[in-house]
């Protein structure tokens, strides 16, 4: 029993991305068979070329679910936890959470809370975030408890339902990749942006390509953009990056704070004298 709930979301995330899983598994077995089938039939060329294939593909099998439990059920390394300690936010304060219809995370954060209050905001919109294995989580997530320090709500990437500088922070945990264009991604920054008031907070996680991606991913790593790529776009949008936490290299955390007006003209005076 206490296996099966450590490796709860290991094995939700599997089942809810199960083609790239099933390819791999397929690649193992299929390459046993490749070096079984040429050692009884006498066609020792296909030896080394199942044992090729089954390295790779045990290799990537292992690896994915490797990453999976370090991103799901690693102790003090998930994105929620990493990002909520970041964030300075206290047990009392009103919080939003800006997601794709992924409950976990959100389910995550508000048990940190007391007295305060989360907001969770679905901005899901298929033609701006396609992907079969976000349906299928998002046709999955748990139902959402009924607590006073949960509010759901339905919005979309240019107008979040909730008003001007109204949140202490926002969470967006892989939202803004899954944004494929710079534009999208720029208007729900303008967004959050505007709930937050000044000295507000926006906490993200993102994969970047760092070593350890490379070797978790392959080539798939090319898709994913740099640290400078994610410090441009906050710093675009009018925030400041305050602080930033690497996880295993797999996931990277960002803080970024809604200056507070005048904050940099000030800085400039000093830096003068």
């Amino acid at each position: 029993m206490n296996a099966a709930r450590r490796f709860r979301e290991t094995m939700r995330h599997v089942r809810m991305h199960w083609p790239p899983y099933l390819l791999l598994y397929g690649g193992v077995v299929g390459a046993l068979l490749l070096i079984g089938g040429g050692i009884t039939q006498g066609w020792p060329g296909l030896v080394p070329l199942g044992l090729a294939l089954w390295l790779v593909s045990t290799y990537f099998l292992f690896t994915a679910l490797w990453t999976a439990y370090q991103l799901h059920d690693a102790p003090h390394r998930r994105p929620p936890a990493a990002l909520f300690a970041m964030s300075q936010v206290r047990p009392t304060d009103h919080i939003a959470y800006v997601g794709l219809g992924r409950r976990g995370p959100a389910l995550e954060l508000y048990r940190y809370l007391t007295e305060g209050e989360l907001v969770v905001v679905d901005v899901y919109n298929p033609q701006l975030a396609p992907g079969r294995g976000l349906v299928r989580e998002r046709t999955a997530a748990p139902s959402p408890p009924q607590d006073p320090r949960l509010r759901w709500r339905d919005g979309s990437i240019a107008l979040l339902p909730l008003p001007n500088a109204s949140v202490t922070a926002v969470f967006a945990i892989q939202v803004l990749s899954a944004l494929g264009e710079q534009g999208d991604r720029e208007k729900l920054l303008r967004e959050i942006y505007r709930v937050l008031p000044p000295n507000g907070r926006l906490l993200i996680a993102e994969r970047l390509p760092t070593q350890t991606n490379w070797l978790a991913l392959g080539p798939l790593a090319m898709r994913l953009q740099s640290k400078r790529y994610w410090f441009d776009l906050l710093e675009g949008a009018g925030f400041q990056v305050q602080s930033e936490r690497d996880l295993l290299g797999l996931m990277h955390c960002f803080r970024a704070d809604k200056p507070v007006p005048g904050a940099g003209r000030q800085l400039r005076l000093d830096l003068g004298f």
